[in-house]
């Protein structure tokens, strides 16, 4: 069958994840909502709302080590987290109109910022569960439930929500045509979605708690015999790994090759004269792609291989996209061929992009240590993030010493050098990779390992 995994596993990540995306999508959609009342410099305040999932290493350490045995490793952590959050959601609800309406950005900000570092600690839990779930079917499972709920959880926090709660948008597109009276309101205002959330945070959380209490008291980890500090250590340990070093050195460098299709198309797009409700009308039917398209992979045994195979095409779609719209001001004269065209382009290479990314993230849960597996995910997604957020910052500062009619087409073309260049490097490095034994990425020497599973079975059979 298709589906190898646990069904049950599946659900259940693939809802928790859709949960996080959602709140994440809503963190994003909140700016609008402030710009709209006419805050512009208080945004930098209200950036810092993200620092959580930039951070959240600090802290997984401790969730990964403490836990009550009767209830779980993970559910010690993620049913109270879920429970403060779907409280949280629910009392913002009745402030978050008031605090964007009079621009008190500040409490906003603290307010987000506290629910977005439960959702940071969500995070760590469902991963190093996620690992726990499908480690007797394959790990891939993990990115792929991962990248779908996400995404789908950033899409309803944020296309839906912007676009539903829009009175001028529901009256015009649904009770005009239908016949039903017009509202100063959407489908549903922004207290409602938010509290709607909330409710959604606890209902999942006692579905969870009924559903898995069977499977926490026989739990068993190899985990019990790691202390608190030898969590810490263990990251150390992890990163003076010869293979982690060469890995980070790839996460580091490979966002290079495409950091400016990935960052600058759609300002590409705007000077052309492209507005931001048509880019992001021509956009929508990405959505379809990004949920139907981790599937591809799910079954993959060989993740960082499919990862390396999928960077020279990227390379490709990202230079034609480019080369389309530098012909944008001729091409536009003809916008049911132009659209069509690009739509088709942007699906090719969001395609590329997603199955880049269940890859990633599959390769990290495939070598993630069980008994840390929400400090090394975290560890790696870190690793991964820096990445793309220096090459984001290296691409968006130097262009502004380029001309700025060609500063696209100028960095497309370097990126694309740099590009080649890395994969002529770690071309044979990423086979490399892949190829090595799983126990070798772990923190723990072999003989170490093999001491801790003989202890291990020796408590199983008493």
């Amino acid at each position: 069958m298709f589906i190898t995994a646990p069904f049950t596993s599946i659900i259940v990540t693939l809802v928790l994840y859709i949960l996080q995306g959602a709140i994440l999508g809503l963190s994003t959609s909140i700016p609008l909502y402030l710009t709209k009342e006419g805050a512009w410099k208080q945004q930098g305040i209200y950036s810092l709302v993200h620092y959580p999932f930039s951070l959240k290493l600090i802290w997984a350490p401790i969730i990964d080590v403490f836990y009550i045995q009767r209830f779980g490793r993970r559910q010690t952590w993620l049913l109270p987290i879920q429970i403060i959050l779907g409280i949280a959601l629910i009392v913002l609800s009745f402030y978050i109109e008031p605090f964007i309406k009079n621009l008190r950005v500040i409490p906003l900000s603290i307010f987000v910022f506290f629910v977005l570092f439960l959702t940071a600690s969500q995070d760590i839990c469902v991963d190093g569960w996620a690992l726990t779930l499908f480690a007797s079917s394959n790990v891939v499972w993990q990115s792929t439930s991962q990248t779908i709920g996400q995404t789908l959880g950033r899409f309803l926090g944020s296309s839906f929500l912007l676009t539903f709660e829009s009175a001028n948008f529901t009256n015009s597109y649904i009770r005009q045509p239908l016949s039903l009276h017009t509202h100063d309101t959407g489908l549903f205002t922004l207290a409602q979605f938010v509290r709607f959330w909330g409710i959604a945070f606890l209902v999942v959380t006692c579905i969870i708690a009924f559903l898995f209490r069977h499977h926490t008291s026989n739990q068993t980890d190899v985990k019990k015999t790691l202390k608190f500090i030898d969590t810490y250590l263990s990251i150390i340990k992890i990163l003076k790994k010869p293979c982690m070093l060469k890995f980070a050195f790839i996460l580091i460098i490979c966002p290079f090759g495409y950091a400016a299709t990935y960052y600058m198309t759609n300002l590409a797009l705007n000077n052309h004269g492209m507005s931001r409700d048509t880019y992001g009308l021509i956009t929508m039917p990405l959505i379809l792609v990004k949920i139907i398209v981790p599937l591809i992979l799910s079954q993959t045994h060989r993740p960082l291989i499919w990862f390396a195979r999928l960077y020279p095409p990227r390379l490709l779609i990202g230079l034609l996209i480019g080369i389309y719209i530098y012909f944008t001001p001729q091409l536009v004269k003809f916008p049911y061929v132009f659209y069509s065209i690009l739509i088709t382009l942007f699906i090719i290479h969001e395609t590329i992009i997603y199955l880049q990314l269940v890859a990633r993230v599959g390769f990290y849960a495939q070598v993630s240590e069980p008994r840390i597996g929400g400090t090394y995910m975290t560890l790696v997604s870190t690793v991964g993030n820096i990445g793309q957020s220096v090459s984001n910052s290296a691409v968006l500062y130097i262009a502004n010493w380029l001309p700025e009619k060609h500063a696209y087409s100028i960095e497309l073309i370097g990126c694309t050098v740099i590009g080649i260049i890395f994969l002529l490097i770690t071309w044979r490095m990423m086979h490399q990779l892949q190829a090595i034994p799983v126990h070798k990425w772990y923190s723990v020497k072999e003989n170490e390992r093999s001491v801790e599973t003989n202890v291990q079975e020796l408590i199983e059979t008493t």
